[in-house]
């Protein structure tokens, strides 16, 4: 038996004796980060029993007694009611499905504890897990048996943490205080999980719990849409120490999948930050997802609670449904609705919730999507099938399961219309548009994609060194690039470089083909070989600190340098390793934004400005002339230009929303 505090620090309570006078109240406590334990009771598996766990096939149940307050007899009092481990009124059953060997441990006196979940190690050939439970209440008494099935609930395939220990399992069961516990494992399809553990949460208490104040998260868009007030991951007390997980971004929101979290139903407001801490645990440490794995929980009071970092206005992924993640938002209402039916006060925080969202990325909740599955054990797709669904679906229309349970399944269509009730047209996007042309003239974009949030930087190279430029995104340090502009491309690489502030920069720095980032910081250009956190191969300073910069191959060389524009006067220079200039023109004038590219084909490239809703391109870096003026655009567009089809002509580009 393990017991892990999750924490690098403790958490003090401090107690005192507080005058209530008629006139004043008492302040309400701060909520403080609150460290949970986990202890881990092994079970080793049917084959190689740990020391805790014996294996039976025979229908018995290894009970362990009927425990009871120890101020009351148990002989000649009636049976408990038959209730989940929360508490809810469910069939009893301790009873092992006949000829399947189980795996059973009885715990009668354990730590205090408030939340359980069976974990076993990582294996899509194991499937049809069902745990039976049951746990001995603080009074003393063991309350019923209760059937939990194998989790719906999946991470992302290749979205882990590094090293991170991935593990199959339950959900997370609420049980509120208690102190031992039962727990039968089997499979029903005879497969037989391995490295199989018991997880006993205790969440800790806060005095901030009962009292967590107004929500704290307003607005994080500034949209047009209204975003429902929602209570921040610290004031549900999360140990950000728990966080072993960066996070993920997709293109953009496609859809929002509904979950339940198939938990108790009798949970009181108070209970909600300590379920929200145990679920926390046991996503990040008990599984191995470093991070709780929805991006909203909405409680049976109608109140939501943020899920896993990352900006909920972002297009973070979520582990909430097995090979759906990617660019969708992840919505659970809080209690098992296979049971209940979500009360109505539930249902329309859900649907204000879901309807921000789809504002910010101009998705119509009555409409559909095509999403492609990215396989996986709870996936009701193999992986590369594309799907279309409505774009605000059920868990179960995507995975083997019952999710979110049938009571609130036959509400779904209540959940659009309400959605849709809420929907603001045009409320966003936040999301970042890119309009792409494959020639320098007027015309409508061959290319539309979106791709990031707004306030990231866009950038366009080749990066695989195929010939064509694909559309990237800098956000605050981190780049995503991709290798297709492709509207449900994944990113094929994710890594930080430089700061926050810093303009994103890209060429072909080592003359390989393939082209990789740089940034620049007032006056300094910083320049890497390879697209991945590391090192600068190259640092120096070239031109003034409120300079333009930019990237070319100026002479026609395998590399490509860099120049700047400051003053209307176009800098540039033939080598990075001799920052100094080799000429200079004038072009353009006033608040012109500069951009290069090959406009001709000639394997050189030139210069051009953007100013307001024109281009004006140069053929030459010998004269300060245009030879192409192009309309193409908004007024708050940026330039980005590329070459798109991979003809080895630069085109026009702008991205719209950055």
């Amino acid at each position: 038996m393990r017991r892990t505090l999750i924490a690098s620090s403790a958490f003090l309570v401090l107690t005192g004796t507080v005058l209530v006078l008629p006139v004043y109240a008492a302040p309400a406590p701060d909520a403080e980060p609150v460290a949970p334990s986990i202890e881990a009771v092994d079970l080793g598996s049917v084959e190689a029993p740990a020391d805790a766990a014996v294996v039976t096939a025979d229908g018995a149940v290894v009970d362990a007694g009927p425990a009871a307050p120890v101020d009351a007899p148990s002989a000649g009092l009636p049976p408990e009611p038959a209730t989940t481990a929360a508490g809810d009124e469910v069939a009893s059953s301790g009873k092992e499905i006949d000829g399947v060997p189980a795996l059973t441990v009885a715990q009668p006196d354990t730590e205090p504890f408030s939340a359980v979940g069976v974990t076993w190690a990582e294996d899509e050939s194991v499937t049809g897990v069902t745990v039976q439970l049951r746990v001995r209440k603080a009074s003393g008494g063991w309350g019923a048996w209760t059937t939990v099935e194998e989790d719906d609930v999946e991470q992302e395939a290749g979205t882990a943490p590094a090293g991170a220990d991935v593990r199959g399992g339950t959900a997370p069961v609420w049980t509120g205080s208690a102190r031992g516990v039962e727990v039968v494992v089997q499979a029903a399809d005879g497969s037989t999980p391995q490295d199989v553990q018991m997880q006993l949460i205790d969440p800790g208490k806060s005095a901030a719990d009962a009292t967590p104040g107004k929500p704290e998260i307003t607005d994080q868009a500034n949209a047009a849409a209204t975003m429902p007030a929602i209570f921040s991951r610290a004031q549900w007390g999360a140990d950000e120490g728990l966080m072993g997980w960066d996070p993920e971004y997709a293109p953009t929101i496609k859809a929002a999948t509904i979950h339940h979290t198939a938990d108790g139903n009798n949970y009181a407001a108070a209970d909600v930050p300590q379920i929200m801490r145990s679920m926390y645990a046991y996503h990040a440490v008990s599984r191995g997802w470093g991070d709780i794995g929805y991006n909203v929980v909405v409680d049976k009071f109608g109140r939501a609670w943020e899920g896993r970092a990352g900006g909920l206005a972002s297009t973070v992924v979520g582990a909430h449904a097995g090979g759906f993640n990617t660019g969708t938002f992840g919505v659970s209402m809080l209690g098992n609705y296979d049971v209940v039916a979500p009360p109505t006060v539930m249902l329309e925080m859900v649907s204000a919730v879901v309807a921000w969202k789809l504002s910010l990325y101009g998705v119509d909740p009555r409409g559909t999507t095509t999403l492609t599955s990215g396989g996986g054990g709870t996936a009701k797709y193999a992986a590369g099938v594309a799907v279309k669904l409505p774009t605000v679906f059920a868990h179960r229309d995507v995975g083997a399961t019952a999710c979110p349970g049938q009571y609130a399944y036959s509400r779904m269509n209540d959940i659009r219309s309400m959605v849709a009730a809420k929907w603001v047209p045009g409320g966003g996007p936040i999301a970042a548009q890119s309009l792409l042309r494959n020639t320098n003239t007027p015309g409508p974009a061959d290319v539309q994609l979106t791709r990031g949030d707004r306030g990231d930087k866009p950038l366009a190279c080749d990066w695989n060194g195929d010939g064509t430029t694909t559309v990237g995104v800098f956000r605050k340090g981190r780049f995503f690039l991709f290798d297709s502009n492709a509207q449900d491309a994944a990113p094929v690489a994710d890594f930080w470089f430089g700061n926050p502030n810093d303009k994103p920069l890209c060429g072909d720095w080592d003359g390989d083909g393939r082209d990789s980032i740089g940034v620049w910081r007032a006056g300094w250009f910083y320049l890497r070989n390879a697209n991945s956190t590391g090192p600068a191969q190259g640092a120096f300073a070239f031109g003034n600190v409120d300079a333009q910069p930019v990237v070319g191959n100026w002479d026609g060389d395998p590399f490509d340098t860099v120049g700047v524009y400051q003053r209307n006067v176009f800098f540039w220079t033939n080598s990075n390793l001799r920052p100094v200039a080799n000429g200079q023109v004038p072009f353009g004038a006033g608040t012109d934004r500069i951009v290069s590219g090959d406009w001709s084909g000639t394997g050189r490239d030139s210069i051009g400005v953007h100013r307001g809703t024109t281009f004006y391109l140069t053929n030459s870096l010998t004269r300060g002339s245009t030879d192409v003026t192009v309309l193409y655009g908004d007024v708050a567009d940026v330039a980005l230009l590329g070459d798109w089809d991979g003809n080895g002509t630069d085109t026009l580009g702008v991205s719209r929303g950055y």
